[in-house]
């Protein structure tokens, strides 16, 4: 009896250090994600990020370790920021690296041992947005990148569209016309969706109002959801009563072009660039 009123009085006065805070953190900041489990290391898989000086602020504990932490789940963590996966090579290793905003839970420290100093460790819960800035690649010496299969037709890209809230019942029945070798579909007389050439992740979906008005965007795929990424991959692109880009289907070649002038733009390194 006197043995356990010691234990229980010990850990009132002392609380476990790697008690973790409860409460969800919304954060923002740059992550990299290293992949070391077919090295022979014991580092494994890591998610760890470098937060932002607002995101830093809101807590005493990130404030203590300058906003640096890795997460508990970074399997897990890879799927949600979207890190496309592949089949991995014995004796490499893989790396990406990106920007999100997040929130974070269980947010603990972690006391120093054999391979670690103290360190903060969280579980990523959630992520609200994500760029990624360094797709994975190898650091074999081909520096291969690894990238998901991703659409290899318009059928692909069709297929993917399930996953969009304005396209679930979505099928290939439901187009008039399938051009596969030009990457184009259509809806109807005044619904188009292109997939660029050398493209496996991003379609361009236009279509025309009753007053012929033309609505061009540009909409990416991560896996799970789709993203507009119209300003990011068109420069200058404008989307108010209208956009300032159209997709041109005449004498047989796709073309996303821009008015007023008409030039046309194609596909390269995940974004459109004028045509010489």
């Amino acid at each position: 009896m006197l043995n356990r009123i010691v234990l229980v009085t010990a850990l009132a006065l002392c609380p476990l250090a790697s008690q973790a805070q409860v409460t969800p953190l919304v954060v923002s900041g740059q992550w990299e994600y290293r992949d070391a489990s077919q090295k022979e290391t014991d580092e494994g898989v890591s998610l760890c990020f470098r937060l932002d000086a607002a995101s830093t602020a809101r807590n005493p504990q990130l404030r203590q370790f300058v906003g640096a932490l890795c997460v508990s789940n970074p399997a897990e963590g890879a799927k949600l920021l979207g890190i496309a996966q592949g089949p991995h090579r014995a004796g490499c290793g893989y790396n990406a690296k990106g920007e999100a905003a997040m929130v974070l839970s269980g947010l603990r420290v972690l006391p120093e041992d054999e391979m670690y100093d103290e360190r903060l460790e969280a579980r990523l819960a959630d992520v609200k947005a994500k760029r990624t800035t360094s797709p994975l690649t190898s650091d074999c010496d081909n520096k291969e990148p690894v990238v998901s299969a991703g659409f290899k037709s318009i059928y692909d890209a069709i297929a993917a569209l399930k996953v969009h809230p304005d396209h679930a019942s979505l099928s290939v029945s439901d187009f008039v016309r399938v051009d596969a070798a030009s990457g184009l579909a259509e809806l109807d007389a005044s619904t188009q969706m292109f997939l660029p050439p050398g493209s496996t992740d991003t379609l361009v979906m236009y279509t025309e109002n009753n007053a012929g008005t033309p609505f061009l965007t540009v909409e990416r795929f991560d896996g799970q959801q789709w993203w507009d990424v119209s300003a990011a991959t068109l420069p200058g692109y404008v989307n108010r009563n209208g956009s300032n880009y159209y997709l041109d289907g005449a004498g047989g070649a796709v073309k996303v072009r821009s008015l007023p002038a008409k030039k046309a733009w194609r596909y390269s390194g995940g974004r459109f660039v004028l045509e010489n």
